[in-house]
């Protein structure tokens, strides 16, 4: 993670964004929304489906631009601020490929960063060791959330964007998840999660 103390790890002022299908009138996804996350803050984006939560945190992550208004993280555009790891996300699906073991995949993911986290911790924080040799799709639902975690939190990012980052986990699961969102956040770590429970 940065040692550089900023006000607001993500700035989000007077966003709007309008998708613009063929066939229909255009779709007001977000409409003049700002907010301010500070550093080492948890947030939570709720709302029912179709609120625009994930158009919000594919803005902040730089996957699409907005209509109007501004993103910064970490002072700096959201792509810079990708490219130099100092924000990463766990989104609700995709991005596995299932031929590889869960190793296999995170071995690859971490050659891909010049400085990543311990992999023996990322693997203890993900609970990943009962399922470190199985491959990706004999994982459940579930088992595949806790792999997106661990490859989220591999290049020690600032900022952790959590998309629906429970579905397909079970009770118990989840409760391990949320213990190891704690130990994110006493580390210092801002995160978002956008839910609709």
């Amino acid at each position: 993670m940065s040692t550089t103390k900023l006000a607001q790890a993500i700035e989000v002022r007077g966003i709007s964004k309008t998708f613009k299908p063929r066939s229909n009138q255009p779709v007001h996804a977000l409409k003049d929304v700002s907010l301010s996350v500070r550093p080492g803050e948890i947030i939570a984006l709720l709302g029912t489906n179709g609120a625009g939560k994930t158009t919000l945190v594919d803005l902040i992550l730089g996957l699409t631009s907005p209509t109007a208004g501004t993103v910064k993280v970490m002072g700096q555009s959201p792509k810079q601020a990708v490219y130099n790891q100092n924000i990463s996300a766990l989104m609700q699906t995709g991005g596995l490929l299932h031929e590889l073991t869960v190793k296999d995949t995170v071995e690859m993911i971490a050659a891909t960063f010049p400085e990543h986290l311990p992999l023996d911790e990322v693997i203890e924080q993900a609970n990943l060791e009962p399922i470190y040799k199985r491959r990706v799709g004999k994982c459940s639902g579930g088992e595949q959330q806790r792999l997106r975690f661990a490859l989220a939190i591999l290049g020690n990012p600032d900022i952790l964007i959590l998309d629906e980052p429970t579905a397909g986990m079970d009770a118990g699961a989840r409760h391990r998840f949320w213990d190891s969102m704690k130990h994110q956040a006493q580390l210092g770590r801002t995160i978002i999660f956008a839910t609709h429970y």
